[in-house]
């Protein structure tokens, strides 16, 4: 298992200077973001002749590029916004498909109306989980056209908030083409940080055999719940990657909550992790 990170923790829109950095740290692997690129994250249209762009400086570092970012707020209250997320993720397949990157990422969504990663009560609602459904049946055909992977996970703030939902919603769709991200930091509630060998090893008996990536990033739970970076909070990362190893997940643990200065430290935290599990 070897270490990634998000290409968003580097605050340039230069892909040169992205992959320079990353190549500083020792890092070949990233989820990507074509903000990194000079693009929006989700873009309407592209130059075919900047995609081939992103692929030559990529491919000259040896950046190996794991997942697309394609976050758009599957259930957004705004029915014209979310039919406009949808179009937007057939482009988001096709530029995929030509970065030879194999899977895109989901926000399944919230009704908040302020932040796709705010919870509402709403989303609770039978009404919200029938809008999931068919953002997925839309974006879905995108994927298989593409032959491309969507991967979801479970966010606190979003519908999908526990592994059991993200069961019954893989189960839903019974398409090969939606799998797991998995983050171990993203399955705690402020309450449950007690029952840390529980909550894991329940998410790996659930969702295990669906994992297409994971992410490493940690929490805190004192008066409130935050995400820091690797090693800084109270994840249980011995357990974590082992239940990854367990699972037989080969892909790349991509670092994920920190920022650039936090980089070394993280990496070491997790090296040494990775070679004693």
């Amino acid at each position: 298992m070897e270490l990634g990170i998000f290409s968003r923790t580097y605050e340039t829109d230069n892909i040169e200077e992205t992959c320079l950095r990353m190549k500083a740290e020792r890092l070949v692997h990233t989820q990507f973001n074509l903000l990194n690129a000079g693009m929006p994250t989700l873009p309407e249209t592209f130059d075919e002749k900047k995609i081939e762009e992103i692929k030559e400086i990529t491919g000259k570092y040896g950046i190996l590029l794991d997942a697309l970012s394609g976050t758009f707020n599957m259930i957004d209250p705004d029915k014209e916004a979310r039919k406009a997320g949808c179009l937007q993720f057939e482009t988001q397949c096709r530029i995929a498909r030509m970065l030879n990157i194999p899977i895109v990422t989901l926000c399944t969504g919230s009704k908040n109306k302020e932040s796709k990663w705010k919870w509402h009560e709403d989303n609770e609602k039978q009404s919200s989980w029938d809008d999931l459904m068919r953002s997925t049946e839309t974006i879905l055909k995108y994927a298989e056209d593409n032959h491309i992977v969507l991967g979801v996970e479970t966010e606190a703030s979003n519908i999908i908030d526990t592994p059991e939902k993200a069961r019954k919603y893989l189960d839903c769709v019974g398409s090969p083409n939606i799998k797991i991200i998995m983050d171990g930091a993203n399955l705690f509630r402020k309450e449950q940080a007690d029952d840390m060998s529980r909550i894991l090893q329940e998410a790996f008996d659930i969702l295990g055999k669906d994992i297409v990536l994971a992410h490493a990033k940690d929490f805190t739970a004192k008066e409130n719940m935050e995400f820091v970076a690797a090693g800084e909070g109270m994840l249980d990362f011995k357990l974590y990657v082992s239940l990854l190893q367990r699972s037989c997940y080969s892909g790349a643990l991509i670092m994920h909550g920190l920022s650039e200065a936090q980089i070394p430290g993280s990496r070491k935290f997790l090296e040494e992790i990775i070679a004693n599990a």
